[in-house]
């Protein structure tokens, strides 16, 4: 009979029921985006160390320097698609610190993006030429970044989230919360006819379903996993549906404003909604969430789970007449942060 696992302490005040000192974070993906947004919240809330890795190395570089927590942010390279480079990583961990209690599985690509067929002006035979003008790399490239990359960090780190609970006892300085996986998602895995195309949004589904699975074989080792699926996100890509809408975007960290017809509390998410949804499930506020899966999306996921007929795809057709929505443009997978059309996307930027 297995012992029964310790209740987690009580706080002492609602400081310390969110509190995140301590900590000893890696968020992949953590450059830019939703993953910058998270180092940022956890690193000036007091956490020991957070890693931010990607393979732009200029790029995390300049993400820890805005931070400005020199000692505790730390930038390394890899490639999540590489078990080589995600072993590396682990051996400069397990070097620095030795252990890890919050493991974010947040990098992402768009995919492929290829126009949805126009209902009545579009022929079946344009629509299939173009969909098999789709390379199978690319196609495939979506799901080993989105997905199979999720399976293969969170086995990567396994052992230093183990090492996480047994070095400070299960919960981490007696505040209850044990290690954890936290997957970055999209609403897109939730929509039939995906916008942000046909790799992007099953690619999504199968990393929420990754984490799902993973709360489930996890706590055997007294190791959480929930699941974030974020909606629209300051970013270039999502240009086109706040030009659609009548709104702009006048900056990451700005308040864009959205028809509520595109969202129903009409604006996108902030750094501040984001800062709130880490700082939440990392801390003891969250120590008994596992197997969750978080919708940060101001209710733009309630207008149902198809695309065509919905204000997002009002707008585009819209955009498209116009000849000015590069969402519709057949794209590649490129080097991250690539700009133009052939450009890889980070998961904050397609929903």
């Amino acid at each position: 009979m297995e012992a029964p696992v310790p209740n987690p302490a009580p706080p002492k005040s609602v400081e310390d029921l969110f509190s995140v000192k301590g900590i000893v974070a890696l968020i992949t993906g953590g450059g830019t985006g939703i993953g910058l947004m998270m180092a940022r919240a956890l690193a000036l809330a007091g956490a020991k160390r957070v890693y931010i890795v990607g393979r732009r190395v200029d790029v995390l570089q300049a993400a820890a320097s805005s931070i400005n927590r020199p000692s505790v942010v730390v930038p390394l390279y890899c490639d999540v698609t590489s078990r080589v480079s995600l072993e590396s990583v682990v051996s400069v961990v397990e070097t620095d610190v030795g252990h890890l209690h919050l493991l974010v599985c947040n990098a992402g690509v768009g995919g492929p993006q290829v126009r949805p067929p126009v209902p009545g002006l579009t022929a079946l035979e344009e629509w299939r030429d173009e969909q098999m003008a789709v390379r199978c790399e690319d196609f495939n490239a979506t799901f080993a970044v989105n997905s199979t990359s999720v399976w293969f960090t969170a086995m990567a780190f396994l052992k230093l989230l183990d090492e996480g609970n047994k070095r400070e006892g299960w919960g981490g300085k007696g505040e209850g919360v044990s290690s954890q996986v936290v997957v970055t998602s999209s609403i897109a895995g939730f929509n039939k006819s995906a916008p942000g195309g046909w790799a992007y949004g099953p690619s999504k589904a199968a990393a929420t379903h990754i984490a799902k699975s993973l709360s489930v074989v996890l706590p055997t080792w007294g190791i959480r996993a929930n699941c974030i699926c974020p909606g629209l996100f300051p970013s270039e890509m999502a240009a086109p549906i706040v030009q659609a809408s009548g709104g702009s975007m006048t900056g990451e960290n700005s308040t864009i404003r959205l028809d509520k017809s595109m969202v129903p509390l009409g604006r996108m998410g902030d750094e501040t909604d984001m800062t709130g949804q880490i700082l939440y499930l990392a801390s003891r506020a969250g120590a008994y969430l596992n197997g969750n899966t978080i919708v940060v999306d101001g209710g733009r996921l309630g207008f149902g789970g198809s695309y065509f007929g919905s204000p997002s795809f009002t707008a585009m057709m819209r955009l498209l007449r116009l000849g000015s929505c590069p969402l519709l443009a057949p794209l590649r997978l490129g080097d991250v942060g690539q700009t133009g059309p052939h450009r890889r996307l980070s998961p904050c930027e397609i929903t």
